[in-house]
């Protein structure tokens, strides 16, 4: 693994974290139906796959 790919590797992992934090969050401090659970779920998923296809195609600065 190159420099650049442990970079990339722990920069996804620091940002997993926090979006898994936003879930925390709005769990803790928000009473959920299992459908709006369902939802951020689903969109917290998402947003880390586009975070990782970002990126996989672009370099550091």
């Amino acid at each position: 693994m190159t420099v650049q790919e442990q970079i990339k590797s722990n920069l996804i992992k620091e940002v997993y974290t926090d979006i898994d934090m936003m879930y925390d969050f709005m769990e803790q401090h928000y009473v959920l139906s299992e459908d709006h659970r369902d939802l951020i779920i689903k969109h917290l998923n998402k947003f880390k796959d586009q975070i990782y296809l970002i990126s996989e195609n672009s370099k550091l600065s």
